[in-house]
């Protein structure tokens, strides 16, 4: 059994395309999206299935969700783009693209299979579509320790948000929190066991818990920046207004990148993110002798081969390997 996408006398609107769906569509494609966790997930896997539903409607046969459905879906995202003059096919979309889109329709198929509307065994085949492969592996950017020295060095520690700026930073770099953990930080998180600050049970990506060691020189930062704004609870870092008044809730995910990007552009490096903070982390904790398995604790990888991944055990905390990273001055 296939799932026919597009029934007559059942249009809804879609969000963000030019198509109407099905209300069982809609709620197949929000079932999908409240199984992720990161917001930024939900909207890539949510574009990801508008694209494919679109492309699906524009055929010229009844539009279906099935294995050769999703093997056309692939060749014609593979084969889309323009012919340069050399004869070269210079391709729309890369094939991280690819995969990802491939992903989101993998847990479509297999949600539809699940409420009995698509068969499981037409679903499982759907999830043995293989992804494209990836030439080579992207490596990322990272600072070297002398380039960290500089970047701490920049914002105007004499002000409010400078005071700010500085311990985000400085949480950032020092601890590899993705932005999400860093912008969900309460105040309560920070707390000292066994003579160690830290930031201790830590909810990151699929509800993993960890605690992360603070350096004292980070774990300063923040107190300069708490005892400046007198917050005493709820979310760590706020946002701070053009007349020097913060916020009460989280900031946003997009501030972080935002604030980033000012700093190290200072450095001539706009294209570093806030994911490259947490690749130098771990490669500036790997530097200073650390294993694999506590740079794997400390940055919550459920896998330690995304860890090594990321450098080309359970006693990390007590340890405290992020104390070897540190600001001069």
């Amino acid at each position: 059994m296939e799932l026919a996408l597009l029934h007559p006398g059942q249009p809804a609107d879609a969000p963000n395309s030019g198509m109407a769906l099905p209300p069982a569509l809609l709620q197949l494609m929000e079932a999908v999206e409240r199984s992720l966790t990161s917001p930024n997930s939900r909207r890539a896997y949510r574009t990801s299935l508008l694209h494919f539903l679109t492309w699906c409607s524009s055929g010229t046969e009844a539009p279906v969700v099935s294995r050769l459905s999703v093997l056309r879906y692939k060749d014609a995202m593979i084969g889309e783009g323009e012919i340069q003059p050399d004869g070269e096919l210079k391709r729309r979309y890369s094939a991280a693209t690819v995969n990802l889109r491939l992903a989101a329709v993998r847990a479509f198929a297999q949600e539809a299979a699940d409420r009995g509307l698509l068969e499981q065994s037409e679903a499982a085949a759907i999830q043995r579509v293989p992804g494209e492969k990836v030439a080579g592996k992207r490596m990322g950017l990272w600072l070297q320790k002398e380039e960290l020295q500089q970047v701490l060095a920049a914002p105007d520690r004499s002000s409010i948000r400078g005071k700010r700026d500085y311990a985000m930073l400085a949480v950032l770099f020092a601890t590899g929190v993705r932005r999400r953990e860093l912008v969900d930080l309460k105040v309560s998180v920070i707390q000292q066991r066994e003579g160690q600050w830290g930031l201790i049970d830590l909810k990151g990506k699929g509800n993993r818990v960890r605690s992360v060691p603070l350096p004292l020189w980070v774990k300063d930062a923040i107190y300069e920046w708490l005892e400046a704004t007198r917050i005493v609870q709820g979310h760590l870092f706020r946002s701070i207004s053009r007349h020097g008044k913060f916020g009460m809730g989280r900031m946003s995910d997009e501030s972080v990148k935002l604030i980033l990007s000012h700093y190290m552009s200072i450095q001539n490096l706009s294209a570093f993110r806030p994911h490259d903070a947490r690749r130098t982390c771990a490669r500036l904790c790997r530097a200073a002798q650390a294993s694999i398995e506590d740079i794997q604790e400390l940055l919550g990888h459920s896998s330690i081969q995304t860890t090594e991944r990321y450098l080309g055990r359970t006693s990390g905390f007590k340890r405290a390997i992020t104390n070897a990273i540190t600001p001069t001055g």
